[in-house]
């Protein structure tokens, strides 16, 4: 069974009716979905997935005018739900090896029901609840944007929740987009050109640790191609890159394959032809510059295409006030580690670069 299937039936049983009954002032003034963190949010949840977090679970948002119920809904709902739903525990407990919830097989434990209020959830996970310049959108990390507009709202009795994830499904302003996608162009200059020359070498392991890094900006670059947010958890980034409607499919196997090629220069022509395909479904994108291709100017041959240079055109057709910053990359799109792109204070604190 699927986690969404399970919570969405959860809620609509259990949690609902109880809600209805104990307290009618929150029945029809809150929010419940199954957003977030989890594979069950982006719907690629599985065995494997399951030995944390996943099961009966959901969020509910209540109105800061509300706020003080918070507290009162949890204890109530912890404390009448029942043991078990559809032959799984309600009852979670920390495991400390993981720092994470798990489903209790002893029946010890409390419901997995996070209650907060619609402001203080996104003021927690992007930093902002709306953001308020373009600058502001360089601090919000991607993953946090695609666990918030994934998933499934159960319930929206006041229509903040459903406002919130209708703004971002609209995805990033036009200059916001570009400012990532010529970052992303930029940085493909940066190990493309070494994967031929280390090979020439005959130096196996930084050919193909530059064949990783490129592969990778290859399938970030065609998430932001497609107007998708990509994921940050390097586990679900195949899995959400062949869900995206354009390009995925055909160039996908060409990915694949590269990293099974033995011979480097056959990889580089899959590369060559890669990031054509990509250019010409950038050059038919409505409110995108129609990019020229121009070979590297300073080249050791072993690339030709100058990817700088269709990150400038695209750099130089932006007008507000991004134009006024160097193309440095949003905050999520340099910083590496896990742990600081999971936590969007910490993210918010680095977008002084920009000032």
């Amino acid at each position: 069974m699927k986690g969404l299937d399970l919570s969405r039936a959860y809620y609509n049983e259990i949690i609902k009716p109880l809600i209805n009954d104990n307290m009618p002032q929150i029945a029809n003034n809150h929010a419940a979905a199954l957003i977030g963190w989890g594979s069950d949010v982006l719907g690629n949840d599985d065995e494997l997935s399951r030995d944390h977090e996943w099961g009966p679970r959901c969020i509910i948002l209540l109105p800061d005018s509300l706020s003080d119920y918070c507290g009162i809904l949890y204890d109530m709902l912890n404390s009448e739900i029942p043991s078990h739903f559809m032959g799984y525990s309600t009852r979670y407990v920390v495991c400390k090896e993981i720092y994470a919830r798990i489903l209790s097989d002893t029946g010890s434990g409390n419901v997995n029901i996070d209650i907060t209020t619609c402001s203080k959830y996104f003021q927690d996970n992007l930093g902002v609840i709306i953001p308020s310049s373009d600058i502001d959108w360089l601090s919000i990390p991607e993953n946090r944007l695609l666990e918030l507009t994934s998933g499934e709202i159960f319930f929206d009795g006041t229509g903040e929740l459903t406002n919130l994830r209708e703004f971002y499904k609209r995805y990033y302003p036009l200059d916001v987009w570009k400012y990532r996608l010529a970052y992303m162009w930029q940085s493909l200059n940066w190990d493309i050109d070494l994967i031929g020359m280390c090979d020439a070498r005959n130096d196996f392991l930084s050919a193909r640790n530059c064949l990783s890094a490129t592969l990778y900006r290859i399938m970030k670059l065609t998430f932001l191609l497609n107007r998708r947010y990509s994921p940050s958890y390097p586990k679900w980034l195949g899995r959400e890159f062949y869900k995206l409607p354009n390009l995925s499919k055909e160039i996908g196997p060409i990915l694949e394959s590269c990293y099974l090629d033995a011979d480097i220069k056959s990889v580089v022509g899959k590369l060559e032809k890669i990031c054509t395909l990509l250019i010409e479904y950038q050059n038919t994108i409505d409110d995108m510059v129609k990019v020229e291709i121009r070979p590297v100017s300073f080249s050791r041959g072993f690339w030709n295409i100058d990817f700088q240079h269709i990150a400038n055109q695209i750099y130089d057709s932006i007008e507000g006030e991004l134009k006024s910053i160097s193309l440095d990359g949003a905050v999520d799109q340099w910083v590496t580690n896990q742990d600081f792109l999971l936590d969007s204070h910490k993210l918010k604190l680095l977008s002084s670069i920009y000032k």
